[in-house]
């Protein structure tokens, strides 16, 4: 996608995009996008479109809010687009679907690299932050297994947030929704599979549950 190419090397010349950014360090309405994007692309499932679409109308309403929101709107011109050809890749012959793919993860990285965290002093992440950067890491290998590559230095990342993650279960009180909490995790680690073969719905729906039954305190 040469125009979304055109547009980051603009952002970056314009000093407009951080310095540093990664999975664990994005606003999180913007990971679910991503990743329901990525989703979406990787299986033409329309049940992560329907999240997607509901996700991108509540972003799109706060887009005068955020900084550089000229940019920001530019960007999801794009996503629009990009969302478009996928949609037509899987409904329409004639649309290759490995490059509206391609476009997608493209469109999805500049989102990656422009939302970040609220300013402030570097904290340490939270249950939360390691599930969605999980859920998302997973995403994106099913999206470019899709496209024939890989992410092989993602492979020891989502390892890690797997053992941080069972970590923090394990160390709950005991009790019933330990107990609930585990039987969860325990699905969701059945549906994972090496070199982008998760198997997305089952996954993303135990990250869905456990994003919505967080631990108290």
């Amino acid at each position: 996608m040469r125009f979304a190419s055109l547009i980051f090397a603009g952002l970056l010349a314009s000093s407009l995009l951080p310095t540093v950014v990664n999975a664990e360090t994005a606003n999180p309405q913007l990971q679910d996008i991503e990743r329901y994007l990525l989703l979406y692309s990787a299986t033409g499932d329309e049940r992560f479109l329907q999240r997607l679409d509901k996700l991108g109308a509540a972003f799109e309403k706060n887009l005068d809010a955020q900084k550089n929101s000229t940019v920001l709107k530019d960007m999801w011109h794009l996503y629009q687009q990009a969302l478009e050809q996928v949609r037509a890749a899987y409904s329409q012959h004639g649309v290759d679907l490995k490059t509206a793919v391609a476009q997608t993860a493209e469109v999805a990285g500049l989102f990656d690299k422009f939302i970040v965290a609220d300013e402030g002093a570097p904290v340490a992440p939270s249950l939360a932050d390691d599930l969605r950067a999980l859920a998302l890491l997973e995403a994106r290998q099913a999206n470019n297994k899709l496209r024939g590559g890989g992410y092989a230095e993602d492979v020891e990342r989502i390892a890690q947030l797997q053992a941080n993650v069972e970590k923090r279960y394990t160390a709950l009180p005991a009790g019933e929704s330990r107990d609930t909490l585990l039987s969860r995790w325990s699905y969701l680690r059945k549906s994972e599979r090496p070199d982008g073969a998760t198997l997305l719905y089952p996954f993303n729906a135990q990250i869905e549950y456990l994003l919505e039954h967080l631990p108290q305190g």
